[in-house]
């Protein structure tokens, strides 16, 4: 009994199994483009899909447009409907002239030991002195410093050492 060479270096044709892959890949391609339909390019595919989306855009536009300019119940068992976006406005203006003016949310102060912390301005690239945060303060009707002296920022001449500790 004669055995079949196993190895692609003993076959007679060791270039076969590929040939059969090209040809049927050129084959499928070939096919591929005879039955492409007539008339479709990319850029009509393009153009197509730009105009259905235009569509859907002016069609999307027109709800919203429909929605923010009618009354209607977005939930009836709770009770909670929707008015013009326009009446909406028209009620809110005129609710808020109606009542004094008030901040929207609580407003802090910072406190004087915050700005004199250890004696030390909160940013210390900018010296403060302490009459001028006792005159800031004072112009703001905060709390006026009493006990927290801060000596005025002298800049100085400053001395650098090495390692050893010479100047």
């Amino acid at each position: 009994m004669s055995e079949k060479p196993h190895s692609l270096s003993e076959r007679s044709h060791p270039y076969l199994p590929g040939l059969w892959l090209a040809a049927g890949f050129l084959g499928l391609a070939s096919l591929a483009l005879l039955l492409r339909p007539a008339g479709i390019t990319p850029d009509t595919i393009l153009e197509k899909a730009a105009m259905e989306r235009w569509d859907r855009l002016q069609k999307l536009k027109g709800e919203q447009e429909k929605e923010a300019s009618s009354y209607g119940w977005i939930d009836k068992d709770k009770g909670i409907a929707r008015i013009p976006v326009a009446q909406a406005m028209e009620l809110t203006v005129r609710k808020l002239r109606a009542e004094d003016p008030r901040p929207a949310y609580p407003i802090t102060t910072v406190a004087p030991s915050a700005i004199t912390a250890a004696g030390y301005p909160i940013y210390p690239e900018a010296p403060v002195e302490a009459t001028a945060v006792t005159a800031a303060l004072a112009a703001d009707g905060g709390a006026m410093p009493t006990t927290n002296k801060v000596a005025p920022a002298k800049p100085g001449p400053t001395t650098t050492t090495n390692s050893q500790g010479k100047k």
